[in-house]
């Protein structure tokens, strides 16, 4: 069940044991919101498929860390300076547009799907959970495969549990961004 939090290491060294604070996306300098302030369980290499130990690693290299992941949503940045800004949060050119609701099967494993929903937001930045206005949990993706490997995740191995979905549904929103020149008039089919 825990989650390694991969990065690159900008500066300096990442150590095991090492006091570190962690900032995620709505830290403001200067502030406490957003801020965390705990130790480093173990740093780990990833080659592949393995993993391994090592007691720190330096500037330049992409590292796991264990013992930090429930401090972290999605991204959020990591350092030892009291003075230090954490890195601006990526933007993606792609949106979660594809919505699909999600249910179990049988009523009683619904806590199961709320943990495996907040384990599968973790893991794919681009994937959005939420429960909507109606009350039902609500899994939205980049696109129709983006969304179709998500449940696939979230049935097999986050909820590890049975569950329906609805069909996917790609929500439509306009609004006016600007006034016209024009004078434009409209009927409503009651003739108001």
């Amino acid at each position: 069940g825990r989650f390694y939090a991969f990065g690159r290491v900008f500066s300096g060294t990442v150590a095991t044991g090492q006091k570190v604070r962690i900032m995620g996306p709505n830290y403001i300098p200067g502030k406490k919101t957003d801020l965390n302030i705990k130790n480093i369980q173990r740093t780990v290499l990833m080659m592949g498929g393995k993993t391994e130990a090592v007691p720190d690693v330096p500037c330049g290299n992409t590292v796991a860390l264990v013992g930090v992941d429930q401090f972290l949503m999605k991204q959020g940045t990591i350092s030892d300076h009291d003075k230090a800004h954490n890195i601006r949060v990526m933007k993606y050119s792609v949106s979660p547009v594809v919505r699909v609701a999600v249910e179990p099967k049988s009523a009683g494993d619904l806590p199961k799907l709320v943990e495996g929903l907040k384990r599968l937001s973790k893991s794919d930045p681009l994937c959005l959970t939420f429960i909507a206005e109606s009350g039902e949990h609500i899994v939205a993706g980049a696109g129709e495969l983006h969304l179709e490997i998500c449940l696939k995740d979230l049935q097999e191995d986050h909820a590890a549990v049975p569950l329906k979905f609805s069909d996917p549904v790609v929500s439509f929103r306009e609004t006016v961004t600007a006034e016209s020149h024009m004078m434009c008039l409209s009927k409503s089919p009651n003739k108001h």
